[in-house]
């Protein structure tokens, strides 16, 4: 996600506020001098500010120069250190601003004193030599001076820790990747506890699209064994037992009763049911109660185009409960009822929850995906495999990926378990001692920072830094700015069977109690797509009332989208919001008469100022 468009999230607005309270002794600043007055005071203009200064010398009105900051009460005091445009930058000129922080005029030096100038930051000598310790440090100092520019604008202490967090927070790789990178290089610290935990974590919160396509594809081997008859049912039930799904031991008629059992358990237990069982828990415990009409009528509804077979699927079914146990041939019988009415409801996904547990599945899957890439099979099993890697890896149709889209619960889930609240927890925790306070939660920022403390192997460790010092950079970018709540954060979501990322940032007003505004905000998202490329959505919401506009570089989406504009609009009726726009805009296109503007400028996050800002 190293792109322009997605900096610009993050990114302040290109010319600054400098505030004269700002000003310390010693700083650099450039500025143009607008008017003089007697006794060497000008009016003097510095970024988007005009101020009263005490001149050390007599200058010219119109006329930029590099102004160094004087001790002095009162007025501030500027000592000329050179003369020129901001934009020119002459060599001569930086290398006295350099001689006077006595550091040598190097290129990289020189750089970086037109990087501060250009962005109208004050900068001393301890600042400047700190920046160039810490640009030589990393691979892209463009993005390095991105990462120094909010420090110093969005007041964030200036320290390494910071520069590093806000780096990585715009530089490395998504905080997807970084997890499923930790992830892996968890496998060699299987002896620490808390790494253990932290994978468990990490590979319940985003699954890898490896991971996804991997259940997939056993999920559909389990329903060609359940709803095939013959050779291609057994085929598969090979096949499930050859990749570990279940032990190679088990016979059919084991297999459907251990299933059985485990479909009774949540039954009695109140556990949650996997999804698409429902119906076959409530006939079997229909019939177990006796109730065959009742569950015949059931059965009916389910399969009208045969209903001869309910009463044949009751019959068998009441094998399974008698006591004392039935003969074995009608145990037999019994349990074929059973797949039977499995096939007619249940699905893959669900079937799952019958077979084993979840990691066990997960690396079945695995090894089933392994295999298939490497044709290790033939015949009719390896036509099966196929078949199944196949459909794994169809996108699911529109009006079936409503599951698998983000929700407000799925949102509020992810953060909560990244624990970008984990300093205010342990601050609340330690404020009167632990008696009586709830203790902090187990987040991946709470377990990352204790796997570091247990110096692990260096792969680990870098893994491990990287997702800190992303996490870290998300919590600095989400501050208060006076009224002002901001939230930049990643955020995963499963689109067409694969692995997505939005970037999202919110900014606006918290209500009395403390919680978001949702009538009165602005939200802006960033997605990379595997079509659409990078894709950012700005949606302002004034009073409940809605407009939005989208940027891409494909002309032809605003027409495959005016399909689905009437859907928005009743869907956000049914939330109690009023659609008023959608515009879609080119990147760099010239808007109602503007300069052109690229995507970092036009989405720039202006400073709060002490007034009320326009969201």
């Amino acid at each position: 996600m190293e792109t322009g468009a997605l900096q610009g999230l993050f990114n302040q607005k290109t010319t600054q506020q400098i505030k004269t309270a700002e000003f310390r002794p010693g700083q650099i600043i450039n500025g143009k001098i607008i008017k003089l007055y007697p006794e060497q005071v000008a009016e003097v203009q510095i970024g988007n500010q005009k101020m009263i200064a005490q001149l050390e010398a007599p200058l010219s009105a119109n006329e930029r120069y590099w102004f160094q900051v004087q001790p002095g009460e009162g007025k501030v005091h500027l000592k000329v250190v050179g003369k020129g445009a901001e934009d020119k930058g002459q060599p001569a000129s930086l290398a006295k601003i350099l001689g006077e922080f006595s550091m040598q005029p190097t290129k990289e030096n020189m750089d970086l004193v037109r990087f501060f100038i250009k962005e109208q930051l004050p900068v001393n000598r301890e600042l400047l030599k700190l920046a160039s310790e810490w640009l030589s440090m990393v691979d892209s100092r463009s993005v390095g001076q991105d990462a120094l520019k909010m420090i110093l604008t969005r007041g964030i202490p200036v320290t390494q820790a910071a520069f590093e967090a806000l780096y990585t927070a715009t530089k490395e790789p998504s905080m997807v990747l970084l997890m499923e990178k930790l992830e892996k290089a968890l496998d060699r610290v299987s002896d620490s506890a808390v790494g253990t935990s932290l994978k468990k974590l990490l590979n319940e919160m985003i699954p890898a699209n490896k991971t996804v396509a991997s259940e997939a594809a056993l999920n559909h081997l389990a329903l060609m064994w359940i709803k095939r008859d013959g050779k291609e049912s057994q085929a598969a039930l090979e096949l499930l037992k050859q990749f570990g799904a279940i032990p190679p031991k088990n016979s059919e008629s084991i297999l459907l009763q251990q299933m059985f059992a485990r479909l009774l358990h949540y039954s009695t237990t109140g556990e949650e049911m996997p999804e698409g069982l429902n119906s076959v828990k409530n006939i079997i415990t229909l019939v177990d109660n006796g109730d065959f009409a009742a569950a015949r009528q059931m059965i009916t509804s389910l399969i009208p185009a045969k209903p001869l077979a309910a009463n044949e699927l009751i019959e068998s079914l009441k094998f399974l409960f008698y006591r004392p146990p039935a003969k074995e041939a009608d145990v037999q019988q019994g349990l074929q009822a059973f797949k039977q009415l499995m096939s007619v409801t249940g699905n893959g996904e669900s079937l799952s929850g019958l077979f084993a547990d979840k990691e066990t599945w997960r690396q079945a899957g695995m090894d089933l995906l392994k295999a298939a890439s490497q044709h290790q099979l033939s015949g009719l099993q390896a036509q099966l495999l196929s078949e199944a890697v196949g459909k794994a890896e169809q996108p699911a149709p529109l009006q079936e990926t409503s599951a698998a889209l983000l929700t407000d619960a799925k949102i509020k889930r992810f953060l909560s378990a990244l624990g970008l609240s984990y300093e205010h927890q342990l601050g609340e925790v330690l404020k009167d001692g632990e008696i009586g306070k709830a203790p902090v939660s187990e987040t991946v920022k709470s377990m990352v920072l204790r796997l570091l403390n247990e110096n692990p192997p260096p792969a680990v460790k870098e893994a491990s830094e990287l997702l800190l010092n992303k996490l870290t950079g998300f919590q600095l970018l989400s501050q208060e700015a006076g009224p002002i709540q901001q939230l930049v954060v990643q955020i995963p979501f499963v689109l067409g069977g694969k692995t997505n990322e939005l970037t999202m940032q919110w900014s606006g007003k918290k209500t009395e109690d403390g919680k978001i505004d949702a009538d009165f905000c602005r939200v802006l998202f960033y997605l990379k797509l595997e079509h659409l490329n990078d894709l950012i959505v700005d949606m302002q919401v004034q009073n409940r009332i809605m407009s939005v506009q989208i940027f891409n570089e494909n002309p032809v989406l605003k027409k495959m989208a005016e399909q689905l504009t009437p859907v928005l609009k009743s869907k956000l009726a049914e939330i109690n919001y009023q659609l008023s726009s959608v515009h879609f805009h080119l990147p760099g296109q010239s808007q109602s008469g503007k300069n052109q503007r690229v995507l970092s400028d036009l989405y720039s996050q202006k400073e709060y100022s002490g007034v009320d800002i326009k969201i």
